[in-house]
């Protein structure tokens, strides 16, 4: 009886945020209810790791499992989820017009529903989620884009990245706290404003004693940090020879409360109003030993893999902000009229706003495919489809997102500002957390480096026409047949009414391929420096991948019944023929080169205004004379 009681006063301990501790104390001490916290079915098994989906395509080597879209999860695990995630919905429904509620009552509540429980593996108290689980978490939360964007920033990020590298110590100490509040986790990577540069990365530790390390810098582009009081600090350490070698940088998880923590410079960035970064700063903040995640020296690899394009969860934002710009756009366009007709009646507005439906089913079908295989298969390398994805349906959610405000017109920022913070929030996914260059780069490089190994004798003597004339001349005469592994055979493994996108599919691949090795041929190993070709076959990789996650999930879906299937086996073989139809275009530009598609004259004119430090192009109106 006495233990109830100091339980149900809360004399024992204390925690800033314990809303949901309060709660589960209470049910815990009644005398007619005991707390269960939620427990789902176990996961399914894996199955052994299997070769890269974008690999296997390139490389033509087909099954029927790889076009089998992913379902991961047994029938009680799916139910058990999708119970557990109905109340969220609704609650998030709730909260999107009430501007009553604040974003620590959300928080709270969102608490008290367990969603901080999601990413911890169950021995500390989690739920243990799987990456289906959290994109479709992630999605559901986005219906608030600033919740999105916190939940990923300071949960998801932070507890990965602990999980990952941190001790056994690290996760009992700071879980539970994560999961109740108490501890709100931010990462700090960032420098002056220089963003990502790892050369620029000037803070740094130093031995206090053989028990602690002193930490001076300052860290910007923090998100949140300003409600923030646990960091995960990038630092370097003056025991090694610090800004020249890999092995200065340490990760340390530095707490609010040890002291020498400031925030500064907070400011309110487009589409993140309620999470503000800011500058956080570190003047002889003490930190214990047994802070430092893995150990002194060591985080080069853990600093490589966050930077790493792909891996910092936008997809899941991405759709949910594009759906629910659909269908408020499709609401308002029924209620507008131009030149007396109903503009929702015009066949151009159907053609876009279908365009953007397809971009979505794409988005969609891209994100659990991708998320699919990670589950399924154990320790699976999709790394390469994670960064196609996230780049493209952060840049899709932008240019769609254009193209309805473009539609509706004044009514936009007039009547309606959901469309413009729509806007906003699009934006900031691809200025803050996506780059293009980089995507892009790592992507093509990355592909170059598998298909090199099988081709560089061809390239070789493509490139070396004087060498080996004999070769050349006959590989020119037989061209047309000189490919006896062209792809023929995707058909057999989907239903057989989306053969016709079977067979896009099929010219893509073979269209991909070409490109690629043309684009070898003409630059050899100099092809690393010619970023606009390693762009535009990451721009090939990424229609491909499109086309096949389209095709896999409305096969499935057709086989299946899916309500509105027969629609979604149109909008498959539709996706397929449009991305033949680019990647023919990306063709036709590759063989006419660089001096006939324009991208000499690109180059030439910005060496002009670099010059002239300004556009330099003369009025329409001058004259000579």
């Amino acid at each position: 009886m006495l233990t109830q009681k100091l339980l149900q006063k809360n004399k024992i301990f204390y925690l800033k945020s314990n809303c949901i501790l309060k709660r589960y104390l209470k049910e815990a001490t009644s005398p007619s209810l005991k707390y269960e916290p939620t427990q789902f079915d176990h996961h399914a098994r894996k199955q052994p790791e299997r070769e890269p989906i974008i690999k296997s395509l390139i490389a033509k080597q087909f099954d029927r499992e790889l076009f089998a879209y992913p379902m991961v999860h047994k029938s009680n695990r799916y139910n058990d989820f999708m119970q557990w995630l109905k109340p969220i919905e609704t609650y998030i429904s709730s909260c999107v017009n009430n501007k009553a509620v604040s974003k620590q009552q959300i928080l709270d509540h969102l608490r008290e529903l367990e969603v901080f429980r999601t990413q911890i593996n169950i021995s500390n108290g989690g739920l243990n989620f799987s990456k289906t689980e959290s994109m479709k978490l992630i999605e559901t939360l986005s219906t608030l884009p600033w919740l999105g964007t916190y939940i990923v920033k300071n949960y998801i990020l932070p507890v990965e990245m602990i999980s990952k590298y941190g001790t056994k110590e690290q996760m009992f100490k700071y879980y539970p706290k994560i999961m109740s509040g108490e501890v709100t986790p931010a990462i700090c990577v960032n420098e002056g404003d220089h963003g990502t540069n790892i050369n620029n990365i000037k803070s740094y530790i130093i031995p206090e004693n053989k028990d602690s390390w002193l930490l001076n810098g300052e860290k910007t582009f923090v998100v949140n940090g300003i409600n923030s009081n646990l960091f995960l600090v990038l630092a370097r350490d003056t025991h090694s020879t610090w800004l020249d070698k890999p092995d200065s940088f340490t990760l340390v998880l530095v707490e609010r409360d040890f002291g020498g923590v400031s925030c500064t410079d907070v400011y309110e960035t487009i589409g993140r109003h309620e999470i503000p970064t800011c500058t956080i700063n570190f003047k002889d903040t003490v930190i214990p030993s047994e802070n430092i995640i893995n150990k002194s020296g060591n985080a080069f690899r853990i600093l490589m893999e966050y930077l790493k394009p792909g891996n910092q969860n936008i997809t899941a934002q991405t759709i949910s902000i594009l759906r629910n710009f659909l269908n408020q756009l499709i609401v308002d366009i029924r209620s507008i009229k131009h030149f007396d007709r109903n503009l929702y009646e015009f066949d151009i507005t159907k053609k876009l706003i279908g365009k953007i439906a397809f971009t979505l089913y794409s988005m969609e079908s891209m994100a659990y495919l991708t998320c699919g295989i990670i589950d399924k298969y154990e320790n699976q390398n999709a790394e390469l489809e994670q960064i196609i994805t996230e780049t493209y349906c952060a840049n899709q959610c932008l240019s769609c997102i254009q193209a309805g405000i473009q539609l509706i017109g004044a009514r936009s920022y007039m009547q309606n500002k959901s469309y413009i913070q729509a806007l906003h929030d699009a934006i900031a996914l691809v200025t803050m957390d996506v780059n293009n260059l980089d995507a892009s780069t790592y992507v093509a490089t990355d592909v170059l480096k598998d298909i090199g190994t099988r081709t560089h004798t061809q390239v070789f003597k493509e490139r070396n026409h004087m060498k080996y004339p004999i070769y050349n001349m006959i590989s020119s005469i037989f061209e047309n047949f000189k490919r006896s592994d062209t792809v023929n055979d995707i058909k057999e493994y989907l239903h057989p009414s989306l053969r016709f996108g079977a067979d896009h599919l099929e010219n893509s691949i073979n269209l991909l391929n070409d490109g690629i090795m043309r684009l070898l041929i003409r630059n050899g190993s100099q092809i690393t420096e010619k970023f606009v070709d390693l762009h535009t076959i990451t721009e090939m990789l990424t229609d491909v991948y499109v086309s096949f996650a389209n095709l896999s999930r409305s096969s499935r879906s057709y086989s299946d019944g899916i309500r509105n299937g027969d629609m979604e086996k149109d909008i498959g073989v539709n996706m397929a023929y449009i991305v033949h139809a680019k990647l023919h275009s990306f063709m036709e530009n590759i063989e006419r080169g660089p001096l006939q598609n324009g991208e000499y004259s690109y180059m030439h004119i910005m060496d002009l205004l670099y010059e002239k430090r300004k556009y330099a192009i003369e009025h329409p109106l001058a004259r000579t004379y």
